[in-house]
């Protein structure tokens, strides 16, 4: 794009979405942007779009942006290298497993009923995020939303909360929990892997330093309400003169907000901060619309990680039931409107706006599912279908388009 053309679109936000493994494409879509010449001054970002922030925000323009596909063909290629089954998990199954007879060994296919249970125990939280056919944000919100409401009815004489006070539930919960602690389970995986090579290979100092403005999404769980943290905030600033031990108490701060920003509660543990616990927004803001609008940039490209198909829209009691068993179903649903409210202030306030998404889900990319074939094809299809999307560019600015149906 010439000079000219790329100077109408003014400030620009990339607003890059969560959606778990299938944010590698998300990657590679900002990288054509930003090769273009579509270079950002802002950022918004929850979830798996933090993890592409880092690098897009360390070393603007085109280096960030193939330091983000990098990590993705280099190091985030298997389970493996996202997450661990959580060490209370593994020491609870070790237990468990511990005090199952041994005449139970020589039954099931591999000759072992202990062996087969390491095993599905092992990927068990891959069958519950893939196997069920459930919106997998839906179910975070509402397991973040009860939990919330329990502690909302905090009183002995609500009823809600009556049946599970009972002196016979708490005794049965009791015992229970005298073996298993379930009390003290805070989640089912640690991302160890993921954070420690992130914390290997982004530098946090130039990341505070970066002419881009970064603002990260969290959820806190006490109200639910959404919190934006930023690279620019007043108390992680880096002032002259300061010694090691500072900049190290500030890096670490900032990365627990990074954190928070990707803890996809109820599989990653809450990250605790100033009294206050914090999660993956994504999981109740999949479409930041209001904050996205808030900070002054002339066009906004939205990076959605959830495939660009018809939704029915209308409410139908019958068919609602039986959709929503199928995947994705109501986030579809929700995205949609989502998107309308945010054409409707894109027109009000005369801001450009994009909505960039993918037309399908290559196999082999999921929440926490990915291999080196599936980031290889996106490679192969994504660039080409953004270099047609930027030879017509406004014609995609919804700011201009027909209102959403």
């Amino acid at each position: 794009m010439s000079d000219h053309q790329l100077n109408k679109y003014g400030k620009i936000m990339f607003v890059f979405c969560g959606g778990g493994c299938k944010a590698v494409i998300q990657a590679v879509a900002a990288a054509e942007l930003v090769n273009a010449g579509l270079n950002p001054t802002h950022i918004i970002s929850s979830s798996a779009g933090t993890c592409n922030a880092l690098a897009f925000v360390e070393n603007p323009g085109v280096v960030g942006a193939a330091k983000a596909l990098r990590i993705w063909e280099d190091y985030i290629t298997s389970p493996e290298a996202i997450y661990e089954v959580h060490p209370f998990v593994q020491e609870k199954l070790s237990r468990l497993l511990g005090v199952v007879p041994q005449a139970i060994h020589g039954l099931g296919p591999s000759g072992s009923v202990l062996h087969d249970l390491k095993k599905a125990v092992k990927f068990l939280p891959l069958v519950i995020s893939f196997g069920l056919r459930m919106p997998f944000r839906v179910a975070g919100r509402t397991v973040s939303f009860i939990f919330r409401l329990m502690d909302t009815f905090a009183s002995q004489h609500k009823s809600f909360r009556r049946l599970v006070q009972a002196p016979e539930i708490q005794e049965a919960f009791d015992e229970m929990d005298k073996y298993f602690e379930f009390k003290r389970m805070k989640a089912f995986l640690d991302p160890f892997p993921l954070l420690s090579k992130l914390g290997e290979l982004i530098d946090l100092q130039k990341v505070l330093a970066s002419p881009i403005t970064w603002h990260i999404l969290t959820e806190r769980y006490e109200d639910g309400s959404t919190v934006v943290f930023s690279n620019k905030d007043s108390d992680i600033t880096m002032e002259g003169g300061e010694d090691a031990r500072s900049r190290k108490a500030k890096h670490s701060l900032f990365f627990s907000r990074i954190r928070a920003s990707m803890a996809l509660y109820p599989l990653f543990e809450m990250v605790e901060l100033d009294g206050y616990r914090y999660l993956d927004a994504d999981l109740a803001n999949p479409l930041p619309v209001e904050e996205a609008f808030s900070f002054g940039c002339d066009s906004v490209f939205v990076f959605l990680n959830v495939p660009n198909k018809s939704v029915r829209v209308e409410p139908h009691p019958l068919r609602d039931l039986v959709e929503l068993n199928f995947r994705l179903r109501l986030n579809e649903r929700y995205i949609h409107h989502r998107i309308k409210n945010a054409q409707a202030k894109a027109k009000e306030r005369g801001v450009n706006l994009f909505v960039i998404r993918p037309e399908e889900i290559p196999p082999g990319l999921g929440l926490l599912e990915i291999d080196s074939k599936a980031i290889q094809l996106v490679k192969q299809q994504v660039p080409q279908r953004m270099k047609e999307y930027l030879a017509n560019l406004d014609a995609h600015n919804l700011r201009y388009a027909p209102p959403i149906p």
